[in-house]
């Protein structure tokens, strides 16, 4: 096994389990692969206060690593129950995309996915997450329009509202 594997993991079973799904949850992989090499997210747990990991690309692969990124593209908060409940999402990109994207927009902190994009458009545009989200299928469309995103113009708007948003502590 290779670093951020699910041996890194030590004995917490919902930062294996998220581990896996990065590195084996065939909508994770397909896209991930429109990823480029090099982008990297923050991780916190929500049963792991104060303890910060990272999500990087490095040769075609999704890593889950120890510590904090530098220069963090999005920062990323999985409560247990929401780890579960991605476990249950579609293989296609599109479902388990709008999945995520629910669990995003979930009020309950047990079973919410916190999320905050920290790069800018260009950043995101330039390493891939844009050309992933427009190529996602007509779920992921059909949900952004039903939360006003409807073209580049309005998915550059919400971008940076969702860079205006602080952090909570737990994801500092």
């Amino acid at each position: 096994m290779g670093p951020g594997s699910p041996a890194d993991a030590g004995s917490d079973p919902h930062v294996a389990a998220l581990t896996r799904l990065f590195r084996s949850h065939p909508a994770w992989r397909a896209a991930a692969a429109h990823i480029s090499d090099g982008s990297t997210s923050n991780v916190w747990f929500l049963h792991r206060p104060g303890e910060p990991w990272h999500l990087v690309r490095e040769r075609d692969e999704t890593w889950l690593r120890p510590g904090p990124a530098a220069h963090p593209d999005f920062v990323f908060r999985f409560s247990p129950a929401a780890i579960g409940e991605l476990e249950q999402a579609g293989d296609q990109v599109g479902e388990f995309a709008v999945r995520l994207f629910e669990l995003m927009l979930e009020v309950d902190p047990e079973r919410q996915v916190g999320f905050r994009i920290v790069a800018g458009f260009t950043r995101l545009l330039r390493r891939g997450y844009v050309g992933l989200l427009l190529s996602s299928g007509p779920q992921v469309a059909a949900f952004a329009a039903r939360n006003g995103v409807t073209g580049l113009a309005s998915l550059r708007r919400l971008v940076n509202a969702v860079r205006r948003r602080r952090l909570r502590p737990a994801m500092a």
